[in-house]
């Protein structure tokens, strides 16, 4: 399971790599896409 830099925006916990789209956070379960997180979002 890869993992970046990045942290999640709710509790704090790493952001992993999630299998069909974008990154999830384990601990709280909120999903992120990658435009969301490189800051792209509109």
């Amino acid at each position: 399971m890869r993992h970046p830099d990045w942290r999640c925006q709710n509790c704090g916990e790493r952001l992993y790599e999630h299998v069909e789209v974008g990154y999830q956070c384990l601990n709280c379960g909120r999903r992120y896409s990658i435009d969301e997180l490189e800051g792209n979002a509109v």
